[in-house]
């Protein structure tokens, strides 16, 4: 009876990939459609994840700003892409349930980084609700994040856009780099892998299922190769590793021609196909790969040119095939990473995910070429000069931010875009003027800002003004000044905003510097600073919360803002809003000439 019933929900399993899935992309290709699903499910999915994803054209995953959606569904919808050949793994991206309209870039970027280290290589923003009237901050749902038209930070929000196009960009180049592949079994159903026994420190996996191993792997100089070019050094199998006998026959064929597997004797088929003569069939092929006596404990066991394993945990198995670790960093650092690899280049992103500067040298499994940082936020390329090469691997002194990220590029490639770089890897800038001047704060929607300008002598909040229309404002509003310089010092020169609540466009002597939306808010002067006298125009947005939040002390016939649903509560806490500062000028003076 078991049998039969996991041959009918395997049965089932395979018909919802192959049938459904392939049958709906096959029409729809018909038609020029292409098909694009999330292939995971919860509260009784049918299928086997990968399968489902593999056969669709496009495929996916999800996550949400809080909580813990995402924590598999990411790396489930990565996997199904990498075993199936499919380059891009988008995300439904950002959905919430909570915060309405406090949202903004920089309290994005975190969980949007992690996504990243996940597998995925594109988002899909969840949600843009098309606005057909200007009343803002217009309708809106309480599950996502408000992107339409209306919000305060749309125009702006075109620098972290920037910023996450260019990580896509990176993210799509080559093919992910990953020592170790999870056999989630045969069983259905099956929403996701596990990762048992866990994966050290320091390397990257994918889930596989019985199909691709059958149909699509090989051995190529000891790793385990997809024909798309994704390859892996060991094999590891699922407690209790039943399977039919041509998955494990599969698996004979290719430790023989050099791969490795770590896991326990598999001891039957879990199937009434051809019972019981399949059991009888893997007793024999297990036999030959464990041996006759093995019945649990350490195994090192020889199999042709490669290696069955088992009674160790997964470094010690990694250890004994000799595969170092990708990426080497302190036990603990709140550090999260990912690997593209292609050739003559070795790209690694990178993610700060504490709250505190991380100071560390990671080292890496890359020798022989230069390493370059790119910065996806400002879009800068320059050399990393302070590393050591020892044949074998590549250390560097790094200093992150909080919520700083970075590509590690290596290349043998000449690009006359990379700046020379710096004696050291993360320089700390030099203040060499501190702009105390009184700041002329235009509030743009007149409504129910100040209709005048207001001076500011000191930067402070909006919402410590005693005035209403400034405390409870929302949206843009735009600081001048003045300042002098008697010189200008020599090095790369920069205008540090100090903190801003919550973003900012510069203008530095009429010229454009960009949108500085993240900590800390730098901006380059791109040769703008003149002797004498400077004028500064900072166009600083806020978000709706301030707004909303004041209107539930006026009657409702009298408010400002529109919504559909809104987590607001009155009196809460407003979200500090404005140019905050100390603004100051800086000067990285180290540069190698």
């Amino acid at each position: 009876s078991d049998r039969f019933l996991w041959d009918l929900r395997r049965s089932v399993a395979d018909d919802v990939g192959h049938e459904y899935v392939g049958g709906l992309r096959k029409v729809a290709n018909e038609y020029g459609l292409k098909t694009w699903l999330e292939p995971y499910g919860h509260w009784g999915f049918p299928g086997e994840f990968l399968m489902y994803g593999g056969q669709s054209d496009l495929v996916a995953g999800e996550f949400w700003n809080e909580g813990s959606l995402g924590d598999i569904e990411c790396k489930s919808g990565s996997s199904a892409a990498h075993m199936y050949g499919k380059p891009i793994t988008s995300a439904e991206a950002f959905t919430a349930a909570q915060l309405s309209y406090k949202r903004h870039p920089a309290m994005l970027k975190k969980r949007g980084d992690w996504s990243w280290t996940e597998g995925i290589n594109h988002y899909v923003f969840h949600l843009y609700i098309q606005q057909p009237r200007e009343e803002a901050p217009g309708v809106n749902a309480w599950f996502s994040t408000e992107f339409n038209r209306l919000n305060t930070w749309f125009d702006q929000g075109s620098a972290w856009v920037d910023y996450t196009r260019r990580c896509q960009h990176m993210l799509q180049q080559g093919t992910y780099a990953a020592d170790v592949a999870y056999f989630i079994g045969e069983d259905a159903p099956k929403m996701t892998g596990t990762k048992d026994p866990a994966l050290p420190m320091g390397y990257s996996y994918d889930y596989m299922n019985a199909e691709v191993i059958l149909n699509r792997l090989t051995v190529e100089n000891g790793r385990f190769v997809l024909p798309d070019g994704m390859s892996y050094s060991i094999l590891v199998l699922p407690e209790h590793s039943n399977m039919r006998p041509n998955v494990l026959a599969k698996m004979e064929e290719l430790v023989r021609a050099g791969g490795t597997i770590l896991g326990g004797k598999a001891l039957k088929s879990p199937s009434l196909e051809n019972y019981p003569a399949c059991d009888k069939e893997i007793l024999e092929i297990a036999n030959r790969m464990w041996g006759e006596s093995h019945e649990g404990g350490k195994l090192e066991n020889a199999v042709g040119e490669g290696y069955v394993l088992d009674g160790m945990d997964l470094q010690e198995a990694l250890d004994y095939i000799q595969v170092p670790g990708d990426v080497i960093y302190p036990d603990g650092a709140p550090f999260l990473w990912t690997h593209r690899t292609m050739p003559g280049m070795e790209i690694y992103f990178l993610t700060n995910q504490g709250d505190e500067v991380l100071t560390f040298e990671p080292s890496f499994k890359v020798s022989g070429l230069e390493p370059q940082l790119w910065d996806a936020v400002t879009g800068e390329i320059r050399k990393l000069n302070d590393y050591t090469d020892d044949g074998n691997r590549t250390a560097i002194p790094l200093a992150m931010q909080k919520d700083e990220s970075c590509f590690i590029v290596f290349t043998s490639r000449s690009n006359a875009a990379t700046a020379n770089g710096y004696a050291d890897n993360s320089p700390e800038p030099e203040v060499f003027s501190t702009l105390d001047s009184e700041w002329n704060v235009e509030f743009e929607n007149k409504e129910f800002g100040p209709a005048d300008p207001v001076k500011f002598t000191n930067l402070t909040s909006w919402t410590e003004s005693a005035d209403w229309r400034v405390k409870y404002y929302s949206g843009t509003a735009t600081y001048t000044t003045e300042f002098s310089l008697d010189e200008i010092p020599e090095g790369d020169l920069f205008l540090n905003l100090g903190k801003v609540g919550v973003m900012a466009r510069v203008k530095l002597n009429g010229t454009d510097l960009g949108v500085s939306w993240m900590a800390p808010y730098r901006l380059s002067t791109k040769g703008l600073l003149i002797q004498g006298v400077n004028q500064l125009e900072i166009e600083v947005v806020n978000v709706w919360s301030n707004r909303m939040v004041g209107d539930l002390d006026l009657p409702e016939a009298e408010r400002f803002t529109t919504y559909t649903v809104a987590d607001i509560q009155k009196g809460e806490e407003l979200v500090p809003s404005g140019l905050l500062g100390p603004v100051s000028l800086e000067t990285v003076s180290v540069l190698q000439k």
